[in-house]
C-alpha cells in the first residue's frame, strides 16, 4: 500500500492586511442569505484574506478522510490510534456544544489539562499539560505556531484570546512531539479553523458573553476560495473583560498530470486576529484580593501568511512551504501592592513588543515497501524581536529595552517499519542556531497488536530541548545571553483496545460526546508516563536578580479514557489523569498541579434533531500563591454542565447551562469563575 505523506512544520504566516468584521458588521450581512439548490450561500463581502488556514495535508482526499489523519504528533502520516502519544481530538460536534466559549474554557474542561487563570477574569490563560510549564506546550493554529518568545511567561500562549466560534477541531497531543514540532517538549494543542462550508452563527450568555461568526467558500473548476470571521467578547471593563476578533482566508489550486507529477496543489492562506483585555495583574490576588484596583490592559494583534506547494511526483510526496508571522502587543500594568509574600510588590510597567518569524521548509517522503515508510526535511528560520518597556519605580522611571535576532536551521527524519503485529518507529531532529547552540531530538517507539479484538500495547522514549526565550536572553535587567537550552526526557507505556477509534477518542457522528463503539462494546486506553525536565529557566532573586538554568521538574502519572455505547442511543465516557509533579532538588511546591482530575460525560439522542448532553468535571486540590495572600491551597471543585441541541431545518439551536448546581470554581487565587450561567447560540449553515 502506498503511503501518503503530508508535511508541515510549526508554520508561521503573516497576512495581507484585513480587519476582521465586528459582530454588528456580520449581523448586517445576514440579510444577504441567498437560498439556492440544496443549500444556501451567504453573500459575504468581508475581506477574503485575513487568517491562517493551512490544510492538514495537501491531498485530494475527501474531507472526512482528512479529519481522520493526525499529522502533528509525528512527521510521518499517522492516526491517533496509531500514534505512540495519547491524543484526543475534539470534533466539530463537541465544539458546537460550547459555541462561543474561549479555547481556555474548552481545554480547562479536558481531563489532565489545567488553565491557571479564570477564563472570564480578563487575565492571562496559560495551559499546564502533564504538569509541565506552559512554555513547553506548543500551540498551533492551522499549523502556525502561536508561542511568543518575547513573553515574560516564557513563550506561553494566552488561550483566552482565541474563540471557538470558527474552529473545526482541536487536537490535543499529550507527550513529546519535538521531532515534528520543535519545542513541543510536553505536547501540543493544534487548532484547525473552519473552511469549505457556509455558515452564520450568533451566541450570547451570562457575564456579558456575546459574539458572532460567519464563513463562506467559493469553488470554480480546480480553484477554491474561502473566508471566515468571528468576534467574541465577555465580561465587564470594570473587573475583567476580553474582546477577540479574527479573520481567516485562503485560496487553493489543484492540478493533475499523467507523467512525472500525478497530483499537485498550490495554496495561499492568511489570518488576522486581534484582542483587547482588561484584568488584574498576575500575582495580584485577582478580583477578591488585589489592593490596587486599577486593571492591567493588554492589546495585541497577529498577522500571518503562508504559501505552500505540494506534489505527488516520481513515486514520492514533495512539499515546499514559505511562511511569515508578525506578533505585536502592548501591555500596561499598574503593578502589585506590597503584601504578605513580597514586602516590595511589583512596579508599574508599560511595554511594547514586536516579534517576526520567517520560515522556509522543504519535505520529502515515500513508502519504500509495504513495510517501510520514510520521511525527511529541512527548515530554515529567521526571527527578530524587539521589546521597549519602562518600569515605574515611583521615584524614577527605568527603561528596559532590547532587540535580538536569531537564525536557525534544522533537519529531521523519521522511519517506520510495520509487520502484521509489530510497529517500530524512530525519528531524529537536529537544530543549530547562529549563536552556536545545537540540540538533537531523538525518538523511538514500539507497538504490538495483541490479536483480533484484544487491542495493542506500546512504549516510547524521546528526548527534546528548547532554546531560551528572547525575553530570558535579552532583558537588560534579568536576562542572561549565556542561558542554556532546557532539556526533557519522556517515557510512556500504554494499552488500548480495538474499540478506541482512529480519532483518539470515543465518538458518535451525531453526538457532541461521541463514540463509534457498537452497543455494549467497552473502549479504553490507559497511559503511564514519566517525564524529567532539566536546566529549566528560573528566577534567582540575587542580588543581582537574574534568570538562571537551575530548576528541575519530575512528572509521573496515569491517564485513562473509558467509554461505552448503548443500544438505546446512550453514550458514556469517563476520562481522567492522576499525576505527581514535584521539584526533586529544591522541594518547592509547584503551582497549578493537581494530583487528580477527571471528567464524566454522557449523551442521549432523543430524536434525529434533538440531543441532550451532560458533563461532570472534577479538579483536585492544588497549590497557588499571590503577593497579598501568600501561599494557599485551592480546594477541589466540581461542576455539572448540560446542553440541549435542537435542529430546525438549516438552523441549529443550542441551549446550555454551565455549572448547574452553582458550585464555587476557582482556577487561581481571587479569580473565581461566576456561578451558574446560561448560553444560547444559533447556527445557520451547511457543512
Amino acid at each position: 500500500m502506498k503511503a501518503q505523506i503530508w508535511f508541515r512544520g510549526f508554520a508561521e504566516h503573516s497576512v495581507i492586511d484585513c480587519l476582521s468584521s465586528q459582530a454588528n458588521y456580520v449581523l448586517q450581512r445576514l440579510a444577504g442569505i441567498d437560498w439556492r439548490g440544496r443549500g444556501w450561500r451567504i453573500r459575504f463581502f468581508a475581506c477574503l484574506l485575513g487568517s491562517t488556514t493551512l490544510p492538514v495535508q495537501a491531498s485530494a482526499e475527501p474531507i472526512n478522510t482528512l479529519d481522520r489523519i493526525q499529522v502533528t504528533a509525528s512527521a510521518l502520516p499517522t492516526t491517533p490510534v496509531a500514534a505512540s502519544q495519547h491524543i484526543t481530538v475534539l470534533r466539530r460536534e463537541q465544539l458546537d456544544a460550547m459555541h462561543g466559549a474561549s479555547v481556555a474554557d474548552i481545554l480547562a474542561a479536558q481531563a489532565g489539562l489545567v488553565v491557571d487563570r479564570g477564563p472570564r477574569s480578563g487575565g492571562y490563560g496559560a495551559l499546564y499539560l502533564r504538569g509541565a510549564d506552559p512554555s513547553h506546550v506548543v500551540i498551533l493554529i492551522d499549523h502556525v505556531r502561536q508561542n511568543d518568545p518575547l513573553s515574560s511567561r516564557g513563550s506561553a500562549v494566552d488561550l483566552n484570546t482565541v474563540s471557538s466560534a470558527d474552529i473545526e477541531r482541536i487536537e490535543i497531543v499529550r507527550g513529546n512531539a519535538s521531532v515534528a514540532n520543535a519545542e513541543a517538549m510536553a505536547g501540543l494543542i493544534h487548532i484547525f479553523t473552519r473552511r469549505r462550508e457556509e455558515s452564520v452563527g450568533i451566541f450570547s450568555g451570562g457575564d456579558g458573553l456575546r459574539g458572532a461568526n460567519i464563513a463562506s467558500n467559493f469553488a470554480w473548476g480546480s480553484d477554491t476560495l474561502w473566508a471566515s470571521s468571528t468576534q467574541r467578547e465577555e465580561g465587564e471593563p470594570s473587573d475583567g473583560y476580553y474582546q477577540t476578533r479574527s479573520g481567516n482566508g485562503g485560496w487553493t489550486h489543484d492540478f493533475h498530470g499523467e507523467d512525472l507529477i500525478k497530483y499537485g496543489r498550490i495554496e495561499a492562506t492568511g489570518r488576522y486576529s486581534d484582542y483587547r483585555a482588561f484584568g488584574f495583574p498576575d500575582d495580584s490576588g485577582g478580583v477578591e484580593n488585589a489592593l490596587l484596583r486599577t486593571l492591567a490592559e493588554r492589546v495585541g494583534n497577529s498577522r500571518q501568511f503562508s504559501l505552500r506547494a505540494s506534489a505527488d511526483a516520481v513515486g514520492a510526496e514533495w512539499s515546499l512551504q514559505a511562511d511569515n508571522v508578525l506578533l505585536r502587543s502592548d501591555e500596561r500594568s499598574p503593578g502589585v501592592a506590597p503584601g504578605l509574600r513580597d514586602p516590595f510588590g511589583l512596579p508599574a510597567i508599560d511595554s511594547h513588543t514586536t516579534y517576526r518569524r520567517d520560515e522556509l521548509q522543504a519535505s520529502y517522503g515515500r513508502a519504500l515497501s509495504d513495510r517501510w515508510t520514510i520521511t525527511g526535511g529541512a527548515l530554515h528560520q529567521r526571527e527578530s524581536a524587539q521589546l521597549d518597556s519602562a518600569i515605574d519605580l515611583g521615584f524614577a522611571v527605568l527603561p528596559a529595552s532590547f532587540e535580538l535576532r536569531r537564525r536557525s536551521d534544522s533537519a529531521f527524519g523519521e522511519a517506520r517499519w510495520q509487520s502484521d503485529a509489530w510497529t517500530l518507529q524512530g525519528g531524529l531532529r537536529h537544530e543549530r542556531s547562529d549563536g552556536g547552540d545545537s540540540a538533537t531530538h531523538p525518538m523511538l517507539s514500539l507497538q504490538r497488536k495483541l490479536g483480533e479484538g484484544h487491542g495493542r500495547w506500546g512504549a516510547s522514549l524521546a528526548r527534546s530541548a528548547k532554546q531560551p526565550s528572547f525575553y530570558a536572553l535579552g532583558h537588560p535587567l534579568v536576562g542572561d545571553p549565556s542561558l542554556r537550552p532546557e532539556r526533557a526526557l519522556h517515557r510512556e507505556l500504554f494499552y488500548a483496545n480495538a474499540a478506541d477509534d482512529d480519532r483518539g477518542q470515543l465518538r458518535a457522528d451525531k453526538c457532541c460526546l461521541g463514540s463509534t463503539t457498537k452497543p455494549n462494546n467497552l473502549a479504553m486506553r490507559f497511559t503511564i508516563f514519566s517525564a524529567r525536565y532539566r536546566d529549566l529557566i528560573d528566577f534567582d532573586a540575587g542580588p543581582p536578580p537574574k534568570l538562571v538554568n537551575r530548576a528541575r521538574i519530575e512528572s509521573d502519572g496515569l491517564e485513562w479514557r473509558v467509554g461505552r455505547g448503548f443500544a438505546n442511543d446512550w453514550r458514556a465516557q469517563f476520562e481522567g489523569a492522576w499525576m505527581r509533579v514535584h521539584d526533586p532538588v529544591g522541594g518547592v511546591e509547584l503551582r497549578h498541579r493537581p494530583r487528580l482530575q477527571w471528567a464524566a460525560s454522557a449523551g442521549w439522542q432523543f430524536a434525529d434533531r434533538r440531543e441532550l448532553t451532560a458533563s461532570l468535571r472534577f479538579l483536585g486540590r492544588r497549590f497557588d500563591s499571590s503577593i497579598p495572600t501568600g501561599d494557599r491551597w485551592l480546594g477541589s471543585s466540581s461542576a455539572l454542565d448540560l446542553a440541549l441541541r435542537q435542529s430546525l431545518g438549516p438552523v441549529e439551536l443550542r441551549l446550555a447551562l454551565d455549572n448547574v448546581f452553582d458550585r464555587d470554581l476557582q482556577e487561581s487565587i481571587g479569580s473565581e469563575i461566576d456561578g451558574r450561567r446560561v448560553r444560547l447560540s444559533l447556527q445557520w449553515g451547511s457543512r
